[in-house]
């Protein structure tokens, strides 16, 4: 019994941290990527932040099939779907910084290449995700909006 209520209690941690990130503008939750094209879920895996890939506006290829990892290094991996692919790996929170999680991976579809990634958290409704070789100057940053809580025609806060 005593086991079962520290169970309940770790999960019920779990639930309180994981909704007071997402409702205090944290990065956990569904973010519109790339302009609209996708929709990512950021969500905790380990002692990590991890994302996937949820909804695509083209989830099909021009023959009608889902849209597959064709890019990948690994030829094994090469025949799984883009939707519901874990792409974003191993952000932690920054020592640092608050609202930045560092040290992590994100994994490029269309190019079948990882890089080093870095995430920020721009207000309620803003990520900034930067993905680099090496050192932070040598990369790419995009900035990802909140699903319901953005106007993508509009400029951002």
């Amino acid at each position: 019994m005593r086991g079962r209520r520290g169970l309940i209690a770790a999960l019920v941690m779990v639930l309180v941290s994981r909704s007071a990130l997402a409702a205090e503008g944290g990065p956990l939750g569904l973010w519109w990527a790339e302009g609209g094209a996708a929709q990512v879920e950021i969500f905790p895996c380990a002692n990590a932040l991890c994302g996937r890939v949820v909804w695509l506006r083209s989830p099909f290829d021009d023959d009608g099939c889902p849209v597959r990892d064709e890019r990948n290094p690994d030829p094994t991996l090469r025949d799984r779907e883009l939707i519901g692919m874990e792409f974003l790996s191993g952000l932690r929170p920054s020592q640092n910084a608050p609202n930045v999680w560092n040290d992590g991976q994100i994994y490029d579809p269309t190019s079948g290449r990882s890089y080093r990634a870095t995430l920020s958290v721009e207000g309620p409704r803003r990520l900034r995700l930067r993905g680099y070789l090496g050192f932070e100057l040598l990369g790419r940053t995009t900035r990802w909006s909140r699903v319901g809580g953005e106007d993508l025609c509009q400029s951002p806060d």
